[in-house]
């Protein structure tokens, strides 16, 4: 199980200093937006149900890549009853059991925090590298 995610709220002139940051000081940039994943994945651990941990213990995050101008990096979990414990399962003697939605609540609330993360990041980047 995996989802694909993208994340906004930046006005343009700070989407325009990030693609220049990210052109200028790649490693960074790149860290920070493992940082970001690492906190997202942290999340989904914390709201997975647990009944033996296998399925808490089994969520990774996948290597980051670029492709264009936008980065990516999978928040993953193989565990074969990851898929039906998110989005919610029938049951063998009859009914619905809800999902957890344990990505799905992380990805949210890593949407509403992102937008001051980042441009508390871009205060910190800017002062710490002299660009202000």
């Amino acid at each position: 199980m995996s989802t694909e995610y993208t994340f906004d709220g930046l006005d343009e002139w700070e989407k325009n200093l990030a693609q220049i940051i990210d052109r200028q000081y790649p490693e960074e940039f790149k860290q920070m937006v493992i940082d970001i994943a690492e906190q997202a994945l942290g999340k989904a651990k914390e709201l997975t149900p647990v009944q033996t941990g296998r399925l808490r213990d089994a969520w990774n995050l996948g290597t980051i890549e670029k492709r264009g101008d936008t980065y990516y990096i999978e928040i993953y979990n193989n565990v074969e009853y990851a898929e039906p414990v998110e989005y919610g399962h029938r049951m063998k003697g009859g009914g619905f059991k809800k999902g957890a939605h344990m990505l799905e609540v992380s990805l949210q609330e890593m949407d509403r925090k992102l937008p001051d993360y980042l441009r508390a990041w871009l205060a910190d980047f800017l002062n710490t590298h002299d660009l202000v």
